[in-house]
């Protein structure tokens, strides 16, 4: 298939800082010790989701500048941190093991539904249709878990956090695939405002 030069495979994100990518590579590492079979995203590539958008078109990345400038007012500086895991889509079909976010969700949840607001006021890119959850993909399941094994893994990785870390800006990303996973090149990152 020929590649389009005036498509990019784009998405909004938090950047994860260093001390939060070594506390998910130690989380992993505990996770690769229970003999689970997965394949192991690595830390360094990681980061928040806020909005995906697949294919746009590069015309479009001004606008897409623009709203998100928007979506940040009046969205203050605020601290998250990684937190327990938790799988998708379910304890007895798991595909994807997670950490979650603990913190300032409050402050995120609001940005996200701002972006999903203006994004679709402005330049009519549909909302999402299911429920923003925070989450750093730390695994992807190669062969069946059994239930009561997930069980016994959510259980054993409860109360397992990271400290905070503070989130001052959002960042446009474009994704390229290519045969060893993604390759994620921001183009532009966009401040929150002090208040």
């Amino acid at each position: 298939m020929k590649k389009d030069n005036n498509q990019i495979r784009a998405f909004i994100a938090i950047s994860i800082p260093k001390e939060i990518i070594k506390f998910l590579h130690d989380l992993q590492g505990k996770l690769q010790k229970s003999g689970i079979k997965a394949s192991w995203p690595k830390p360094a590539n990681m980061h928040l989701t806020l909005k995906f958008f697949g294919n746009v078109n590069v015309s479009k990345i001004d606008a897409i500048k623009a709203c998100m400038i928007k979506a940040v007012a009046g969205i203050p500086i605020h601290s998250l941190s990684a937190s327990d895991i938790g799988v998708f889509p379910s304890v007895k079909n798991t595909k994807v093991i997670w950490s979650g976010t603990r913190g300032q969700t409050d402050v995120l949840e609001k940005l996200v539904n701002r972006l999903e607001d203006i994004f679709f006021e402005d330049m009519e890119i549909k909302r999402e249709n299911r429920r923003f959850s925070p989450h750093l993909t730390v695994a992807r399941i190669k062969q069946p878990i059994y239930p009561k094994t997930v069980i016994k893994l959510l259980q054993e990785f409860k109360d397992f956090h990271s400290d905070d870390f503070v989130v001052s800006e959002i960042k446009f990303f474009q994704s390229e695939l290519i045969s060893s996973g993604a390759v994620h090149k921001i183009i532009f990152s966009v401040p929150l405002i002090t208040e």
